[in-house]
């Protein structure tokens, strides 16, 4: 992890001139081909468009709703392939990535719309709600605590669990590691994460729970599925996982937050071959195998 780190910090990422630019350079860094033993196909769920990989023996009706990071702007079920694939072998499930609507063409709030329609689509297909866990990173690591949130809000049964990646919670991005791990992120920053807040939100309320569910209010975090929420403790969105862990806590819901020493933003991505990705993706299988029933 330290020599990848140095490489990084060595190699800086500049971000492409144009959105497409942008997506398809994340698309090719991140995408590759399926983890051996899973096989993919390609079907609509909730009236968006959606990836499913499935271990070649999957013996269980159990399914994680994966929803992909990238600032609400970039990333897709293309660029998740290779991770997804990982997550459905060491769950032994189903994993599937919908490509929900992204910015700018598409702005606050049709990230969550289709984020909940896909999890509405699961109930609809028959998938207990009990064997169902939601999942994600960065963006879609706060988008999977704000599609709780929608469900409460209709009345829709909680998932099992649900599981945030380094999670961008706060939209409002006013907490103090933006100045703090300034030095210590190398992949994000408040310039970065400034500009797609504005094109994702158009205007909009950053404060809406929907937008950034560490202001949803507590009669809907305490009835929240358990949540677990993993992030590096030198990346500028450190506080936002803090924070939306000890906002649930505090309402009386179940959140468990690990902050991970000398690791980067979503270092889970970075495959197999890396101790750290891998420990934390182990117990992150662990976490969502003691919630279904």
């Amino acid at each position: 992890m330290t020599a990848l780190l140095e490489l990084v910090a060595a190699n800086p990422f500049a971000t492409p001139d144009s959105v497409e630019e942008w997506r398809n350079a994340v698309d090719a860094q991140l995408g590759g081909p399926l983890v051996a033993g899973t096989t993919e196909e390609h079907e609509t769920l909730g009236g968006c468009p959606a990836l499913w990989i499935r271990p070649d023996d999957l013996a269980s009706d159990a399914v994680v709703l994966y929803l992909h990071g990238g600032a609400y702007e970039v990333g897709s079920s293309t660029a998740y392939r290779p991770f997804a694939s990982q997550v459905a072998v060491l769950t032994q499930a189903t994993v599937v990535v919908p490509d929900y609507r992204r910015a700018p063409e598409h702005p606050f709030p049709a990230a969550i719309d289709d984020a909940t329609a896909t999890y509405r689509g699961l109930l609809d297909r028959g998938v207990a709600p009990g064997r169902i866990a939601v999942m994600g990173d960065s963006a879609g690591g706060g988008l999977t605590i704000a599609t709780l949130v929608a469900a409460h809000r209709a009345q829709l049964p909680q998932p099992a669990a649900a599981v945030a990646l380094s999670p961008w919670a706060d939209l409002t991005m006013t907490a103090d590691s933006y100045r703090r791990c300034s030095d210590t992120d190398p992949f994000l920053d408040a310039e970065l994460l400034g500009a797609s807040a504005t094109s994702y939100l158009a205007g909009g309320d950053p404060k809406d729970p929907l937008a950034s569910p560490v202001f949803a209010p507590a009669s809907a975090l305490v009835a929240l599925a358990p949540v677990l929420i993993q992030a590096a403790a030198g990346e500028v969105l450190v506080d936002d996982a803090a924070t939306m862990a000890r906002r649930i806590r505090e309402a009386g819901g179940d959140a468990t937050v690990e902050l991970w020493p000398d690791m980067t933003h979503v270092w889970h991505l970075l495959g197999s071959g890396v101790p750290e990705s891998r420990d934390a993706l182990d117990a992150v299988a662990a976490f969502i195998h003691a919630h279904w029933q």
